[in-house]
C-alpha cells in the first residue's frame, strides 16, 4: 500500500508542475495598435489578428435616419491553423478569448471614429485603433 502512496503522490506533484507551467504562459504585452485594413498583426510564433474591415451603417452625414448605426470593425483571430471571427463596436465590450491568455481587446476611446460620410459615396478605408490590457 505504501509504494501505491508514494507514486500517487509523485503523480499528483507531477500534475501540479505540469499544470503550473501551462498556466503561467508567457502573457501578451498591453500595448496599443493601429491596423489598417487586411493588416495582420502578429502576437506571437501561433497567434495572429487580422483587422478585415469596418461595416459602417451610421447615418451619412447629409440624410435624415431613423436610427443612427453603427460602426462595426470585424477582426479574425488565428491560433495557428483555427480561425475565429470577432467584431469591436464603440461603447459595447471588448473581445476576451482564451487565446489571448487573460488579455482583451478594446477600441481606443481616444480615438474619434472616422467620419460619417455622404449618401450614395462609396465608403472610404477604415483604419482602426485598438488596445490590449491584461487582466
Amino acid at each position: 500500500m505504501r509504494p501505491l502512496l508514494r507514486v500517487f503522490a509523485l503523480s499528483s506533484a507531477s500534475m501540479l508542475l505540469l499544470g503550473g507551467c501551462s498556466s503561467l504562459q508567457e502573457r501578451l504585452p498591453e500595448a496599443r495598435y493601429t491596423l489598417a485594413e487586411r493588416q495582420t498583426l502578429p502576437l506571437d510564433d501561433r497567434l495572429t489578428i487580422t483587422y478585415e474591415g469596418a461595416e459602417d451603417s451610421r447615418c451619412p452625414d447629409d440624410a435624415r435616419c431613423i436610427w443612427p448605426g453603427r460602426l462595426v470593425y470585424r477582426f479574425t483571430m488565428r491560433v495557428g491553423s483555427v480561425a475565429q471571427a470577432f467584431h469591436l463596436v464603440r461603447g459595447q465590450p471588448g473581445y476576451m478569448s482564451p487565446a489571448l491568455r487573460g488579455s482583451r481587446i478594446e477600441l481606443d476611446h481616444l480615438t474619434p471614429p472616422p467620419p460619417r460620410g455622404m449618401a450614395g459615396a462609396a465608403p472610404g478605408a477604415y483604419p482602426v485603433t485598438f488596445n490590449m490590457y491584461a487582466q
